[in-house]
C-alpha cells in the first residue's frame, strides 16, 4: 500500500497508509483494514461508531462498566482486546475471538457509517465531539504515537490544514458527522454528544443503559441506592481512567498520556481564532441552523 507523505511539501507530515483513498495510521495492518470492510454485522453486535478523539474510549469503558455491573477493566487487561477495533484486527478476529458481554459482541470502529455493516437487530452507538476540541485532541494523539505516525516533531498548523481538508486518518470529520447525523433517528442507533456527556455524565450513562436494554440495565444501575450507577460514575471518571493507562493503549512514555484532559472548550490552547472560523465554515456549509442547535453550543 502506498504510504504517505505528500509530494513537494517541505513540512513534516504524519505517516499514513492509503487504502484506495482511505487513510489509516501507518502502523495499522493492511490485511485488517481490508478484512474489516467484509465484516457482516450479527444480531448481537454492539458497535461504538466514532470519529477518532470524540469520546470513544470513555464511552467504551462506560458500556463495559454497565454490562459488568460496575466492575472496571482490571489493570492487566487491554480494552482493545475486550472491545476490539474492527479495522485494526479484521473480521476474523471479531468472528472468532470477539468478547461477548451481557449478550453483546463488542466492536469499536472509526469507519464512516456508510462503510459499517448494517443489521437491523445490531445496535450502534454514535458519539460526536465538536471539531475544535477534536482537532486539538487528534493532533496530540498523532504526535504521541511516533511508531504509527512519525510526527513527534510535527507542527499543529500543519496538522490543522490536513484535518480541515479531510487528509488525516479515517478521513473527513465533517462528512463523518453528516452521515452519523443523517442516521440518528434509526431505531437501532443511539446518537450521543460528548459535550453533553461530560456535563451530565449520570444522564449519559443512563441513556446508554436504556439503549442496551431498558428492561434490565437502568433498574440494575439504580437499585440499592444507585450502587452500580455510582460505581460506573467513579470508574469512568477521568481521574480513575488516568490510572493504569496501559488498559487503553500501548506505551506512551515520553509523550502526553492517552487520557489527557477530556475537556470541552479547551481548544484555545492551540487553535487560533482564524482556524476556528474555518472549522465553523465547514459546519455551516454542511449543517442547518437547527442541526447545529441540536448538536449544541460548541458547534456554533
Amino acid at each position: 500500500m502506498a504510504s504517505d507523505k505528500l509530494d513537494n511539501c517541505p513540512e513534516k507530515l504524519p505517516r499514513y497508509s492509503n487504502h484506495d483513498g482511505y487513510l489509516v495510521a501507518g502502523g495499522f495492518p493492511v490485511d485488517g483494514f481490508r478484512s474489516a470492510l467484509k465484516y457482516q454485522a450479527q444480531d448481537n453486535d454492539l458497535f461504538i461508531v466514532t470519529y477518532p478523539k470524540c469520546g470513544t474510549t470513555w464511552t467504551q469503558h462506560i458500556v463495559y462498566l454497565i454490562l459488568n455491573d460496575g466492575v472496571p477493566l482490571p489493570p492487566d487487561q487491554r480494552l482493545d482486546v475486550v472491545f476490539p477495533h474492527l479495522e485494526e484486527v479484521g473480521k476474523e478476529f471479531i468472528e472468532k475471538k470477539g468478547t461477548i458481554l451481557g449478550g453483546y459482541r463488542l466492536i469499536k470502529t472509526h469507519l464512516p457509517y456508510s462503510l459499517v455493516s448494517k443489521n437491523p437487530k445490531a445496535k450502534y452507538i454514535f458519539v460526536t465531539r465538536n471539531p475544535k476540541d477534536c482537532v486539538v485532541s487528534f493532533f496530540h494523539h498523532t504526535v504521541g504515537f511516533p511508531k504509527h505516525y512519525d510526527f513527534a516533531e510535527g507542527k499543529f498548523d500543519t496538522y490543522f490544514n490536513l484535518f480541515l481538508d479531510g487528509k488525516v486518518d479515517h478521513g473527513d470529520y465533517f462528512e463523518f458527522l453528516r452521515e452519523a447525523l443523517d442516521s440518528k433517528d434509526d431505531h437501532n442507533v443511539l446518537f450521543l454528544r460528548y459535550e453533553t456527556g461530560r456535563k451530565n455524565t449520570r444522564e449519559y450513562i443512563l441513556q446508554i443503559a436504556s439503549f442496551l436494554d431498558n428492561s434490565i440495565y437502568p433498574g440494575r444501575l439504580l437499585a440499592d441506592n444507585e450502587k452500580i450507577l455510582n460505581q460506573v460514575l467513579e470508574h469512568s471518571s477521568l481521574d480513575s481512567m488516568k490510572k493504569d493507562p496501559r488498559r487503553w493503549c500501548s506505551d506512551r512514555t515520553g509523550y502526553q498520556p492517552f487520557i489527557r484532559s477530556g475537556s470541552t472548550g479547551g481548544w484555545r490552547e492551540l487553535l487560533s481564532e482564524e482556524q476556528a472560523v474555518k472549522l465553523q465554515k465547514r459546519l455551516d456549509d454542511l449543517f442547518s441552523n437547527e442541526e447545529l442547535e441540536y448538536l449544541g453550543e460548541h458547534y456554533n
